[in-house]
């Protein structure tokens, strides 16, 4: 029985260290998106949005759609995990941002939703005496266990809150 339990500890502390890097999710989940009202317009919501990611982001909209009613940003880097097991560099969290503009009766929402969500990390090796650089990209959607969601709901509130106090400053 001893031995028994002896063996599960030395299983269980060398399943550990892979708990560290993946998040043991098989299939990606929906990111829950965020919403704010405001009392303007959908055009001079847009307006101000666009000013907030153009001149204090200095970050870029990529694509408005044809209705004009969304943005799409262009991908911007929010955080770098450099914990226990990370390559050199870290792995750094990328997110473009979908906002949607919905008018209401006497006010907008705005919806605010991950368009793409991925890591990005690069590796140095050497190769015949000479040092290389292999950069990779990790789309949420195809490699889900290497995602701490939590990042990406920070992420999202810090755009949220950033966006309800633009209107709160009319």
């Amino acid at each position: 029985m001893a031995l028994r339990s002896f063996f599960l500890l030395i299983m269980l502390l060398l399943l550990f260290p892979l708990s560290a890097c993946y998040h043991m999710r098989a299939e990606a989940v929906p990111i829950k998106s965020r919403v704010v009202e405001v009392k303007a317009g959908p055009a001079d919501a847009m307006r101000r949005v666009r000013q907030l990611i153009e001149d204090e982001w200095k970050s870029r909209i990529l694509e408005v759609d044809s209705s004009g009613a969304v943005l799409i940003t262009a991908p911007h880097h929010f955080f770098t995990d450099t914990g226990f097991g990370m390559p050199a560099g870290g792995r750094k969290y990328y997110t473009q941002l979908r906002i949607e503009f919905l008018p209401r009766p006497g006010k907008t929402v705005i919806q605010i939703v991950p368009h793409n969500f991925e890591m990005r990390t690069s590796y140095a090796y050497n190769q015949d005496g000479r040092v290389g650089t292999l950069y990779k990209h990790y789309p949420y959607e195809y490699y889900p266990g290497m995602f701490d969601l939590s990042r990406i709901d920070n992420e999202l509130a810090r755009v949220e809150a950033m966006i309800r106090a633009l209107f709160q400053q009319q």
